[in-house]
């Protein structure tokens, strides 16, 4: 039988503050805003999302692991920007043909992470120092990048009508503190070289440029002072049978926000969160993304899915945790608006599971998984009754059956037949507490 599963958060206290609060944010026609929300204050910054084309990552590298944040650029795709990869060198840039352009591979952002923008998409992953766009020199500190690259930018809605097209070179980053790159018209002319200094921009994650004005702009607020931002972007989208990269009106955690998205009956009444929410928190910056609602073609309310709720934790802010649930969404030719409630609760994790102090040793076998998985528990003294449950990553029980009934070993083959593949939760629970691992059903 299917259920909601509380998994580990029914044995967490939940203690201190709890409150909710009704919000809402209005995009205006045509998107032609961002809302960047802080789901602790309400706070609200609003600014024009229609006066930039390209973004340059501003954050400073962490070596070893977060290097990528230091050499992103981002495009405003969600504005009608595109971006070619042309097969030209820095070498032929008087000599750049757009010959055949329409056929030259075109990359999108990353809906995944801010820190792969679509000029990083081509990376080869295999190598630390390949940034997509440029290379990594260990002698000069500087990313050098030796690209013509071409961007189509749609001032009109029509998707006939003519495209401005740019040339492109991003030349390099100087010991990650300074952007340098040339644009130009395809003849040449309205050339401009511009420097963009990271410190000039502290605080945030990117300093935006305007390719018609040559403007560098300052748009975006502090990272500390917003956890969601209210966009729209580019994704794969399903509609009538075709899958394709769509613009849509989204929501894009902070890169410091975790979220967790749960799809299931009784999703608005939990609480999760606690010392091992990384079962199902993820840094998806789209984990909250567009489709917590259904599109439709007329102006007016689109349906928005029952039993859904998103769950928000922001790094270093402990036990803080919140629950999103959209209620409403309205869209027509003269406003865009989305309701939402968010219950704010803490965690305090249990600090004491008895089952884990008795466990001498957990073999789950074979992981991963595909037509069995075994389960073997080893303990230092006999436990009480112990339940294996198999729960997949809308919380939702596929499995449920007791580890047998007495001695200090238990056992258990869970037949997999039936079950889709995917990741899933293994919990054992007793009355003494409970243990969990992450299984893959192949």
């Amino acid at each position: 039988m299917k259920k909601i599963s509380f998994l580990i958060f029914a044995i967490l206290p939940f203690l201190g503050f709890s409150q909710e609060i009704k919000d809402s944010v209005s995009m205006l026609p045509g998107n032609v805003v961002d809302v960047y929300y802080n789901t602790v204050t309400g706070t609200k910054d609003t600014v024009r999302n229609n006066n930039w084309h390209l973004a340059f990552s501003t954050r400073r590298a962490l070596p070893p692991f977060r290097t990528m944040q230091a050499a992103s650029v981002r495009i405003n795709e969600g504005r009608g920007v595109e971006l070619f990869k042309s097969p030209f060198t820095i070498d032929e840039w008087a000599d750049f043909d757009t010959t055949g352009w329409m056929g030259w591979n075109t990359f999108y952002n990353s809906d995944s992470t801010w820190d792969i923008g679509a000029f990083n998409q081509q990376r080869n992953v295999n190598n630390p120092f390949d940034y997509g766009w440029g290379q990594y020199d260990m002698v000069s500190k500087d990313v050098s990048g030796n690209r013509i690259w071409l961007i189509a930018i749609s001032t009109n809605p029509n998707p006939a009508a003519p495209k401005s097209l740019k040339k492109l070179h991003i030349q390099k980053i100087v010991y990650d503190t300074m952007w340098v790159f040339t644009i130009s018209n395809l003849d040449g002319s309205d050339s401009n070289q511009v420097s963009i200094k990271k410190t000039d921009f502290n605080g945030k994650m990117h300093a935006y440029y305007n390719v018609f004005t040559n403007q560098v702009i300052d748009r975006e607020p502090a990272m500390n002072t917003w956890d969601l931002l209210f966009t729209r972007y580019k994704t794969l989208v399903t509609m009538y049978g075709q899958t394709l990269m769509y613009p849509v009106m989204g929501v894009l955690n902070n890169p410091e926000v975790h979220a967790a998205r749960i799809f299931a009956p009784g999703a608005d009444t939990l609480k999760i969160g606690g010392k091992d929410d990384s079962l199902y928190f993820s840094s998806k910056i789209t984990t909250i993304g567009w489709d917590w609602k259904v599109i439709t073609t007329t102006p007016g309310p689109w349906p928005i899915k029952d039993s859904l709720a998103y769950f928000l934790h922001r790094n270093g802010s402990n036990g803080d945790y919140q629950r999103l649930i959209f209620s409403s969404y309205w869209a027509d030719q003269t406003k865009q608006d989305i309701h939402f409630g968010l219950f704010s609760y803490k965690v305090i994790p249990s600090q004491v599971n008895e089952l884990s102090g008795m466990l001498a040793n957990l073999q789950v076998f074979p992981n991963p998984a595909k037509e069995q998985l075994n389960v073997v528990l080893n303990f230092n003294q006999e436990p009480g009754k112990i339940r294996a449950e198999l729960v997949d990553l809308k919380g939702i029980t596929v499995f449920s059956e007791e580890l047998g009934t007495s001695g200090k070993v238990r056992e258990k083959q869970i037949n997999l037949s039936g079950i889709n593949s995917g990741m899933y939760i293994l919990r054992l629970v007793s009355a003494e507490g409970s243990i969990h691992s992450k299984i893959l059903v192949d």
